[in-house]
């Protein structure tokens, strides 16, 4: 082993896992990559270090270091104190349950060397199974003939992605560059701040939150995939309603965090139909402003009353309609602001009932249905009364076939009440009010 400092870091966070810790450390005793570029770092995070104890006597082809945190604190303290103590220019996060196919960190080596600056590369982990396990377990070479199409990569779930990327990474890459199997230069990780260790202990988001982060930086072409940078994730028992529990709870707080269209769509589906629903949305929201649609200037005088009290409208032109006090306006025409979110209306920081009514202008219309039912429920949480406001005309030069959008309020207003009988209809000349009140 070379006295100089490795090139990349291998960093892995580790509770309670000495057995599975034991199967990714010997895959990685098998890698391609000289061990003489590259290091291990394991950090404990606060779990009886006893089952560890051979584990970080043993002697391994590459550098190694073990180091404890005090207490169990969470992944994002335990990997930000592997950063902290990596010696290498670059990264490589894996988890402790992932083993690594013998070209791994060789594909994310030279990936990182292959350009002028910073970047992400995201790996590919398979789902494992008993096979994965077996062959891991007898020291065999791991390979994709090992894993059937049903355990294609949980972020894709639909074999034959890898080959075009750029296609599903666009608009919202971050969602995709999990912490089980990603690299980056270590300097780009101290920049973005670390990883925020307010997700404590809990399951999930602190990896998303620092991609996110990374990515107003760097933006779509500082991340990179390769499917061939594959890892295998161990079989586990799980328990699945603690870790919905904790999936919730630091969703929220990405949520709170961020405030933006791109955080408030993320959620349980497959990132690749995250990220879809993110490109999908930033076209219609441009398509509108492109045309002048979903204008709340041009339906004030119909609104009066529902305007002067506290209002959350989504609308384009707000700031040309005087509001009452308290109002909120999701209106993607201006900055971003305490009183103006870039949101899609689906979430929402404020609590129920902080609004007397919730009003949204066309936009509504190019709403997907899972998004459209959310925004009813959720404004009906926040206020007495919903106001869908439809205009007929420009809807219809935005619809294309990228851009559905809703053109039959009579139709609508049928599905409406089949599910809100309560709601009322006005027809006010080209314009149509749908009026959703709390039963």
């Amino acid at each position: 082993m070379s006295g100089g400092a490795p090139r990349l870091s291998v960093l892995i966070p580790t509770f309670g896992d000495a057995h599975t810790l034991a199967l990714t450390l010997a895959t990685l005793c098998a890698q391609t990559l000289d061990p003489d570029l590259f290091e291990v770092v394991v950090v404990n995070d606060g779990s009886d270090p006893l089952p560890y104890a051979e584990l970080a006597a043993a002697a391994y082809p590459f550098r190694f270091r073990f180091d404890s945190l005090p207490a169990n604190l969470g992944r994002a303290a335990a990997r930000n104190q592997a950063v902290r103590l990596a010696a290498g220019e670059l990264v490589c996060f894996l988890d402790s349950d992932v083993l690594a196919e013998p070209h791994l960190l060789a594909r994310h080596l030279a990936f990182h060397e292959g350009r002028d600056g910073p970047a992400v590369l995201i790996g590919k982990r398979y789902e494992g199974d008993w096979a994965v396990l077996a062959a891991a377990q007898t020291g065999e070479p791991l390979t994709a003939d090992l894993v059937r199409p049903v355990h294609e990569d949980f972020r894709f779930r639909v074999p034959g992605r890898d080959s075009e990327p750029q296609q599903w990474l666009a608009g919202a890459p971050w969602v995709f560059a999990l912490t089980n199997n990603v690299s980056m230069p270590r300097q780009t990780v101290l920049d973005a701040g670390m990883f925020d260790e307010a997700y404590g202990a809990r399951w999930g988001f602190e990896d998303t939150d620092l991609a996110y982060r990374i990515h107003q930086v760097l933006g779509d072409d500082g991340f990179g995939y390769d499917g061939l940078a594959a890892g295998f994730h161990v079989p586990a028992v799980r328990d699945l309603t603690n870790l919905a529990g904790d999936y919730q709870a630091n969703l929220e707080l990405f949520r709170h965090k961020h405030r933006s269209l791109a955080a408030e769509l993320v959620d349980l589906p497959a990132p690749s139909d995250v990220t879809r629903k993110i490109r999908h949305y930033r076209r219609v929201l441009a398509r509108c402003a492109e045309l002048g649609l979903g204008r709340l200037p041009e339906v004030a005088s119909l609104l009066r009353a529902e305007l002067s009290g506290a209002v959350l409208c989504q609308a384009f032109g707000t700031d040309e309609v005087a509001l009452g006090e308290g109002s909120v306006t999701y209106d993607h025409g201006r900055p971003v602001s305490e009183r103006n979110l870039h949101l899609l209306g689906v979430w929402s920081p404020f609590p129920d009932g902080t609004f007397d009514t919730v009003v949204s202008v066309d936009v509504w219309r190019f709403l997907e249905q899972r998004e459209l039912s959310r925004f009813l429920r959720l404004g009906l949480a926040q206020a007495r009364e919903v106001v869908l406001v439809y205009t007929a005309g420009p809807a219809e030069k935005a619809f294309t076939a990228d851009v559905p959008a809703l053109t039959s309020p009579e139709f609508f207003g049928s599905l409406l009440r089949r599910r809100y009988p309560q709601a009322r209809t006005e027809h006010c000349g080209d314009v149509t009010l749908f009026r959703v009140t709390a039963s």
